[in-house]
């Protein structure tokens, strides 16, 4: 099992006619449960955490919330350290910013879970 960030064309969670775009993958769920949550809780996140969702126009402070997250797993990652930190670095960080950039003035939303 793993946790996705699915996108959503649509203007939010409770918006019916949302389509469900593409997903992406963001971790094993052993390494999620152990590791990402226990970043997630001391760095005091409130986007980035599971069953959450933020819209496009949140991606901003979702970016800085994955970067404290970032910043927390070099000092205190263990033996997922580098598979979290490669996560951040190459694959969620470029595409929210990619996505950011691309449709910051359209209508989407990311659930994650």
């Amino acid at each position: 099992m793993s946790v996705s960030l699915a996108v959503y064309k649509g203007k939010g969670i409770n918006s019916p006619d949302s389509i469900f775009i593409n997903d992406i993958p963001v971790s094993f769920q052993r390494i999620w449960t152990g590791l990402w949550q226990e970043s997630i809780i001391n760095c005091d996140i409130h986007y980035f955490r599971s069953f959450s969702s933020f819209t496009v126009s949140q991606i901003p402070e979702v970016l800085v919330e994955i970067d404290r997250i970032y910043d927390y797993v070099q000092i205190n990652g263990g033996i997922d350290k580098d598979y979290i930190s490669a996560r951040i670095r190459d694959q969620l960080k470029p595409f929210l910013t990619d996505f950011y950039n691309e449709h910051k003035d359209d209508d989407y939303w990311f659930d994650l879970g």
